[in-house]
């Protein structure tokens, strides 16, 4: 069994804060810690409510990926060499209103290397997705591959 050199008694009061600067700052970590939480809080909200607004306004449709296609956007370099980020578009092919469609969509997610870009290629041709637009602007085009 361990033996503690001080008692529980004092030992509590070493914890406490011990005067009105020290309580200054628990408050104003408090307070900091506060607000952070209330923008994260608002920052989800606010994608909540956009992404409701687009499952409930925007048309959709099943499309098929035909074609993944990578494209660098940016260099990174660093001390021990660089590397291109990409953005990856998808050729889908869909149906809406009885009509065909064919149309490159570039998937929103962050820039990738080309290791994963590849590895999107390989998963996402032939598998099925969901395409989404805004019909006040139907250039305006979502792609929801999972």
């Amino acid at each position: 069994m361990r033996t503690y050199s001080k008692s529980d008694r004092r030992a509590w009061n070493r914890l406490r804060p011990a005067g009105r600067s020290d309580w200054h700052q628990i408050r104003v970590v408090s307070g900091y810690v506060a607000v952070i939480a209330v923008i994260v809080a608002v920052t989800f909200f606010i994608r909540h409510l956009h992404r409701e607004e687009i499952e409930q306004n925007w048309k959709c449709a099943t499309a098929t990926i035909e074609e993944v296609q990578p494209k660098v956007i940016e260099y990174v370099n660093n001390s021990r060499g660089g590397v291109a980020l990409y953005e990856v578009s998808i050729l889908t092919k869909y149906v809406s209103e009885g009509v065909a469609h064919e149309q490159w969509i570039t998937v929103e997610q962050p820039p990738v290397t080309l290791a994963e870009a590849e590895l999107e290629t390989f998963r996402w041709k032939g598998q099925q997705c969901v395409v989404r637009w805004n019909s006040f602007e139907p250039d305006e085009m979502i792609a929801e591959v999972n």
